[in-house]
């Protein structure tokens, strides 16, 4: 068989490339970049919100099919041996213990220290972190606001696909097929290609139009000639004029559209609920950093009464035989109370690493922060509103509020839409078909005599009893969509109630537990007076010192929770403002 002439296939590839160059460039072929997420995203975030916030999501940093593991059927084997390192005894021959004494991370005088085992780092230096700080690493390190910015980012792609859907819609097909026949009437061998490149339209109230061009070649391989040659040219439409037709053919854009809008709120919500929960576990922490502190100071006092217990009860001028025993059982269990709080404080600051994003192995310190320092942080955040106030900026400005309100209008659309569907089918179709000269070997010469078009309506009527349930089920949902909004409402305005009680609330108590502490204070200077006199054992000490503890540890509980009310109340009214370099926005010139 001979190898067929170029000419006699030159317009088989031209056939096979013009559709692909028409189409190659089109968008179908391009997909979406990651800006135009992000500039959809910052849009919807300027209509919904009023400003934009950054929602950058991360790639994976490995590329797919960069490990073999993934392809292994035992990934991971392990063995039934134990590290040599946990076949050790824990104390050595002499019965001491063989573990560091302070491997926890407090050191020797009381104070925190890394809480990171000496064998990780042997002198590690913590980040300290502010409040601010603070909020600035959970932005970007935070694993529960990763997740919900990759939400986010894939409404914002759903909406992408969804919004190109509604353009036009190109596409290209090409044929070729050889074919040798062993008649002698007939052409031996011969090649016949066809190319067809369409485009179709969703039209917004329904239905749509296509164009198609469709170009036809065969050559006679043996005589190496075109010996057809044919184009045509279609347009077509189908168009529903009852059942279908109308806004509700445009729903899923509808749907696309508001769903964007619902994610960027509900992600904002998200946001400032768990900045409100990485500050109120800040609080937490520096509340045990705090005990700490409390129990150090307390560890002092009472090794200091002991000593000098001991030293009266040596020098025979003890008052009774227990002075000096009862001191030394306080320093123990003042000893007993600072092992407890530093391992309740490492627990908290891992938990709390863990909440930032941050590996658990990397040293964190939160500085101290007194009651002054913490009213100047947070105080201006408080207004003097009224509780009918507060509810009403409430009611208008919680996201979450907004899209329930919002999904009552979905409810309605999808009453309207499930009546639609009860209507019968009616719908319009219609073609016109263009065809070339069949006296010219030319798809591009066109034979306005050829052209025929068509026109059409059909109806088709039949059981529509699933469409009646499922319009009945409709209004249902729209009045449980009603009454959930109403029921939303009135937790909006308990939670506001509830949030401006909770400050008068906590600020009572602060109040009250500063006293407490100045009180003890006192009782313990005075204690500690009259037993240096002589005329009082150590009892009424050793007690002001437990009691002074305590109110020391529950004024720190009292500060804490006073600073969380404050964010919990302005998260609840949905006027608090978190910029992305960790300030608190919404004040003044302090705004996103």
């Amino acid at each position: 068989m001979r190898p067929p002439h170029p000419r006699c296939t030159a317009r088989h590839l031209f056939a096979m490339l013009v559709p692909l160059l028409l189409c190659g460039c089109h968008y179908p072929f391009s997909p979406a970049t990651d800006a135009d997420v992000y500039d959809t995203v910052a849009g919807r975030q300027r209509a919904a919100l009023g400003f934009t916030s950054d929602v950058t999501v991360r790639m994976p940093d490995e590329q797919a099919g960069a490990s073999e593991r993934m392809y292994r059927f035992n990934p991971r084997p392990l063995d039934a041996v134990v590290p040599d390192g946990f076949g050790r005894p824990a104390r050595d021959a002499n019965g001491a213990d063989a573990l560091p004494a302070d491997e926890g991370g407090a050191a020797s005088d009381g104070s925190v220290g890394s809480g990171e085992p000496r064998a990780v780092s042997p002198d590690p230096v913590p980040k300290t972190f502010d409040l601010k700080q603070t909020l600035i690493y959970a932005e970007r390190h935070a694993r529960d606001l990763q997740n919900a910015k990759e939400d986010l980012f894939l409404a914002a792609l759903d909406l992408t696909l969804e919004r190109h859907l509604w353009t036009p819609q190109f596409s290209a097909t090409v044929t070729s097929e050889y074919e040798d026949f062993e008649a002698a009437d007939v052409l031996d061998q011969a090649m016949t290609s066809v190319a067809e490149v369409a485009v179709r339209q969703r039209l917004p109230l329904g239905g749509e139009v296509a164009a198609r061009a469709v170009a036809s070649f065969v050559n006679d391989l043996q005589q190496r000639v075109t010996t057809g040659e044919s184009g045509q040219l279609i347009v077509e439409a189908n168009i529903p004029l009852f059942r279908g037709a109308g806004r509700i053919a445009y729903e899923s854009r509808y749907v696309a559209e508001r769903e964007l809008i619902y994610a960027v709120r509900a992600y904002e919500r998200f946001r400032r609920s768990f900045l409100v929960t990485v500050a109120s576990n800040y609080f937490a922490v520096q509340q045990r950093r705090t005990a700490i502190a409390n129990t150090v100071l307390s560890r002092k006092s009472r090794s200091e009464a002991w000593e000098k217990a001991e030293f009266t009860e040596r020098m025979g001028r003890s008052r009774t035989v227990f002075d000096a025993s009862r001191a030394q059982s306080t320093l123990r269990d003042a000893e007993v109370a600072l092992s407890r709080a530093r391992e309740q404080y490492q627990t908290a600051m891992d938990s709390f690493k863990i909440l930032l994003g941050m590996p658990v192995i990397e040293p964190l310190d939160v500085p101290e922060q007194s009651a002054d320092q913490a009213s100047q942080l947070l105080d201006h955040m408080l207004t003097d509103i009224s509780v009918p106030e507060a509810i009403e900026v409430a009611l208008k400005y919680r996201l979450d509020l907004l899209n329930d309100a919002d999904r009552v209008d979905d409810a309605r659309r999808g009453v309207s839409i499930a009546e639609n569907r009860i209507l019968p089918d009616l719908d319009f179709t219609g073609s016109v078909v263009s065809n070339s000269n069949p006296d010219h070997l030319s798809v591009t010469t066109q034979d306005m005599s050829r052209t025929s078009w068509r026109a059409g309506l059909q109806l088709r009527i039949d059981d529509r009893w699933t469409e009646v349930r499922d319009y009945r089920s409709s209004q249902i949902g729209l009045r449980r969509a009603q009454r959930g909004y109403s029921e939303f409402r009135d937790r909006v305005r308990a939670d506001v109630r509830r949030a401006m009680r909770r400050i008068a609330q906590t600020a009572d108590v602060r109040k009250i537990q500063e006293m407490n502490v100045a009180e003890n204070e006192r009782r313990l200077a005075a204690a500690t007076v009259q037993y240096n006199l002589g005329k009082q054992t150590n009892q009424d000490v050793v007690d002001a010192e437990t009691d002074l503890l305590a109110a020391r540890n529950d004024f720190a509980d009292a500060v804490a929770a006073y600073r969380i009310a404050i964010l919990q109340f302005r998260r609840d009214t949905g006027t608090l403002r978190v910029n992305d370099d960790g300030g608190w926005g919404g004040q003044g010139d302090d705004r996103p």
